[in-house]
C-alpha cells in the first residue's frame, strides 16, 4: 500500500501542526516556571534587604548613634541650636535619619513590605522619628525649604503608628510551646 505525495504530504503536514501545538505548550510552560522562579528571587532579595536593614539597625554603632539622637533633642529642646549647624554632631545625626529615610522610600517603592518593617521595628521607628522631629523642624527652617528632606521617615513612622495603634486591641498572639 503505496501513499501518494498528497497524502504524504497531508500527513506531515499534519505532524507540523502537532509539533508546533506541543511546542507553543512547552513554551507556555517554561514561562510560567520561570514567572514562579522570578518571583521568588523577588521574595528571597526583599526578605534579604529586610534582614540586612534589621542586622544594619541592631549594631552597637547604631545604638550609640540614637543616643546620639536623643541627646542632642533634648539638649536643643529649649531652641538653642547655637554652634549645632554644620557640627559633627549635626551630620551625624542627619546621616543617622538618613537611614530611616532610606528605609521609607524602600517601602514605597515596595523593595521592602511595609508589613514586615512596621512588625519588626515600628516601635523603633516611631520613637526615632518623636526624637528627629525638632531637629528636622530645626533643619527645614535652617535650610529655608518647604518640603520635609525627611518625608519618607516621617511617612514610615506615622505607617508604623498606625500600625501600633491597631495593634493594641488585637489578642495576644500565643508563644508556641508554652
Amino acid at each position: 500500500m503505496a501513499l501518494t505525495v498528497p497524502e504524504i504530504t497531508f500527513i506531515l503536514s499534519a505532524i507540523s501542526s502537532a509539533a508546533v501545538i506541543a511546542g507553543a505548550f512547552f513554551i507556555v510552560l517554561q514561562l510560567r516556571q520561570n514567572a514562579r522562579l522570578i518571583q521568588a528571587t523577588l521574595a528571597q532579595n526583599r526578605n534579604d534587604a529586610a534582614f540586612s536593614i534589621l542586622e544594619r539597625l541592631t549594631q552597637e554603632s547604631t545604638a550609640r548613634r540614637r543616643k546620639q539622637l536623643r541627646d542632642v533633642s533634648e539638649q536643643r529642646k529649649t531652641g538653642n541650636w547655637d554652634g549645632y549647624f554644620g557640627s559633627l554632631e549635626d551630620f551625624e545625626v542627619r546621616n543617622f535619619a538618613y537611614q530611616y529615610e532610606l528605609i521609607g522610600q524602600f517601602v514605597r517603592e515596595g523593595i521592602i513590605d511595609l508589613g514586615l518593617i512596621t512588625h519588626m521595628l515600628s516601635y523603633v521607628i516611631v520613637t526615632d522619628w518623636l526624637a528627629f522631629r525638632p531637629i528636622a523642624d530645626y533643619l527645614n527652617t535652617r535650610f529655608e525649604t518647604k518640603i520635609n528632606p525627611w518625608i519618607h521617615f516621617q511617612w514610615l513612622a506615622e505607617k508604623c503608628r498606625q500600625h501600633l495603634d491597631s495593634s493594641e486591641h488585637e489578642e495576644e498572639v500565643p508563644i508556641v510551646g508554652a
